[in-house]
């Protein structure tokens, strides 16, 4: 049997652009996403054979086991990214408002629901997102959404350095990329930037509404300082070769999206299938 990877994708952490660079990479027989609850429910009861030969999993869903990491009774090879947790629920909050396939999209719109009531309210449609959802990813445990949850964070922060085989940070895109590869045994990780919100998109978030999210997220943001002094201490290890590496990448990178954007400006951009929020794996009722 073998041991696949699992990338626990957190909404809004660059996750559209990894997933393609994995299709780059991966047969689409290897890859198993779990982006819907009915994806999900399908898998629970799949073949044996058919789960022996996925290479990788991906989605929106936690694991059954964090430590053994295991999910559909095998054991799996975890990594993530995180990222600023207020710029990442100000991203999460504004795309569900702006995109008009996803669940949440009439119930913010029509319902008026600002930046403050989507990380308060305790409404079952939002009573998980804007409350340390990182640290909840991370730890895969429950915890009172009023308090701080102390014994979570210090479980996430367990799991970064002893579970999790790596944890990306989307402020260092480019730099967690190498690493990744070397991970997951990349061929190539090229890439244009994806899934980014439109203009349009990008309504204005007060002070205080960035205040209130990161008082509402303080476990979040300690978890997000030790995931990133932790990713600076890996790359330290590297050794000054890195450098030269990321400089020669984010060169040949450059060029590679100005091929890009001439192919969508001569082509027009490609259309992704909408994406159902699994609602019942990261966020319960």
């Amino acid at each position: 049997m073998n041991t696949p990877f699992f990338f626990l994708h957190i909404p809004r952490t660059a996750g559209t652009t990894i997933n393609s660079i994995i299709k780059h990479n991966f047969k689409p027989h290897e890859i198993l996403s779990i982006y819907r609850d009915s994806d999900y429910r399908r898998h629970e009861t799949a073949d044996a054979a058919l789960l022996d030969r996925i290479r990788l999993i991906q989605g929106h869903l936690l694991l059954a086991t964090y430590d053994p990491p295991r999910i559909y009774g095998r054991d799996v090879r975890v990594f993530t990214f995180l990222r600023n947790p207020v710029e990442r629920l100000i991203s999460e909050y504004l795309f569900q408002k702006s995109w008009p396939d996803n669940h949440l999209y009439r119930y913010l719109n029509e319902g008026n629901i600002s930046f403050a009531d989507y990380i308060t309210s305790r409404d079952k449609k939002l009573k998980y997102r804007g409350k340390n959802f990182m640290t909840r990813a991370v730890s895969g445990m429950d915890f009172d959404l009023e308090g701080f949850p102390r014994t979570a964070l210090d479980t996430a922060k367990r799991h970064i350095e002893h579970v999790f085989g790596f944890v990306g940070i989307q402020e260092m895109f480019d730099e967690s990329l190498l690493l990744l590869r070397d991970f997951l045994g990349l061929r190539s990780i090229y890439h244009e930037r994806m899934n980014v919100l439109r203009g349009g998109a990008k309504k204005p978030i007060t002070e205080a509404d960035r205040a209130l999210a990161l008082e509402r997220n303080a476990a979040d943001a300690e978890l997000y300082a030790f995931a990133v002094e932790t990713f600076k201490d890996r790359i330290a290890g590297r050794g000054p070769g890195f450098t030269r590496e990321l400089k020669a990448f984010r060169t040949i990178n450059a060029r590679f999206g100005r091929v890009c954007a001439l192919i969508t400006a001569r082509d027009g951009p490609g259309t992704d299938t909408p994406v159902e929020m699994p609602k019942n794996l990261l966020f319960p009722g």
